[in-house]
């Protein structure tokens, strides 16, 4: 019986013991569930804070996007104007060109013409002169010869 009752004591402590244990333990899986509590919290507002940050950065993303496309049209248009005023200077260029070339030979004309002129005014004075001669001798003639009756 001594050793019945030293066995029940003996399993009283040990279940006394397995309790302090268990009881322990309990305390310290309550302070580590307060703490992952804790940290479940933090990522719970790291993720709230996170989506704000999301839906900021989609917004300015489609604003972004939006003016990006509004600037590809705008450089689709200027490209356009470019190119057709482009094509105005080229044409305004073989106008200037042609107008250069028709002055040239305006030019070219006009100096035949002055050559012509010239020749023709050096022909007038040697006909000119010839004339004066010719009236100098006669006149010569004239006054030495009595005039016949």
């Amino acid at each position: 019986m001594q050793k019945d009752i030293q066995d029940l004591n003996n399993t009283i402590h040990d279940k006394l013991e397995n309790i302090q244990n268990l009881q322990a333990s309990v305390k310290h899986d309550e302070s580590e569930i307060q703490r992952l509590d804790g940290i479940k919290n933090q990522l719970t507002q790291t993720v709230k804070s996170n989506d704000v940050q999301i839906s900021n950065l989609i917004k300015d993303l489609e604003k972004k996007t939006f003016e990006f496309e509004r600037a590809e049209k705008q450089i689709e248009a200027y490209k356009g104007a470019l190119e057709a005023a482009n094509e105005n200077i080229k044409k305004q260029n073989d106008d200037i060109k042609r107008q250069n070339e028709e002055m040239a030979k305006m030019a070219e004309e006009r100096n035949e013409v002055v050559k012509k002129f010239n020749k023709m005014a050096a022909d007038y004075n040697d006909l000119a002169a010839k004339w004066n001669k010719q009236q100098e001798e006669l006149a010569k003639q004239a006054t030495n010869t009595p005039a016949k009756k």
